[in-house]
């Protein structure tokens, strides 16, 4: 994912693409590894300063661990991480759907139907998971974008739903595909109601049974 920035990217856009590469180079690793300053402003495009920056501040956010004269280490996501992400989830996306239903239009509604068209027959779910996995995916992010919230759609991308739902196949390692598809399908539909408060309260606890199965998985 380590796209050439801009030919005079500010500071906050290199923090941003940094910590954007990381978090997708996080979500594909088991075991902590060395993240080289030289190899980052490389990929990115930039010197070495604003890299140096960005990394010194994401070791503050826990993202890293900046080590004297070893580097940077990166770890990789632990169920603990990923359950504190789906408590942040739950008041985000309770958010997202409520302003996307104030938003969305008849067009917006048929996209968002037609994410999980393949899936409406009884199975076809838990026997593609990994294409279920990217559809979810597809689906909530596209809900965030109905929300019109730029800073919201930046913290959204900054931590990687990405990462914790698809690469992780929660989902299915939890055997929530029918579950998951339902609660799906009645959140567009109070969207396509402009139902407000029924979206918001569905996605909410669409997020916080997600959380109640993993935590009862992790104990």
């Amino acid at each position: 994912m380590s796209t050439k920035l801009s030919a005079k990217p500010t500071s906050q856009g290199v923090l941003e693409a940094v910590s954007a590469h990381l978090n997708a180079l996080r979500s594909e690793i088991t075991e902590p590894i060395r993240v080289r300053e030289e190899d980052l402003a490389h990929q990115l495009g930039v010197s070495r300063t604003p890299v140096r920056e960005a990394l010194i501040r994401l070791d503050s956010t826990g993202l890293i661990s900046l080590r004297p004269g070893r580097g940077a280490l990166l770890q990789p996501v632990s169920d603990r991480d990923y359950l504190e992400w789906l408590q942040l989830r739950e008041q985000l996306e309770g958010f997202a759907a409520r302003e996307a239903a104030l938003n969305a239009s008849q067009r917006d509604v048929m996209v968002l139907k037609a994410i999980f068209e393949p899936f409406l027959e009884p199975g076809v779910a838990e026997a593609q998971p990994k294409e279920y996995a990217q559809a979810n995916v597809a689906f909530h992010t596209e809900v965030i974008r109905l929300a019109n919230n730029h800073l919201l759609e930046r913290v959204w991308a900054s931590f990687g739903h990405r990462q914790t739902s698809y690469r992780r196949q929660t989902i299915a390692r939890l055997h929530r595909s029918a579950d998951s598809l339902r609660e799906h399908l009645a959140i567009i539909a109070a969207i396509e109601q402009r139902d407000a408060d029924q979206a918001e309260a569905l996605a909410r606890a669409h997020v916080r049974a997600l959380h109640v199965a993993v935590e009862h998985k992790a104990s």
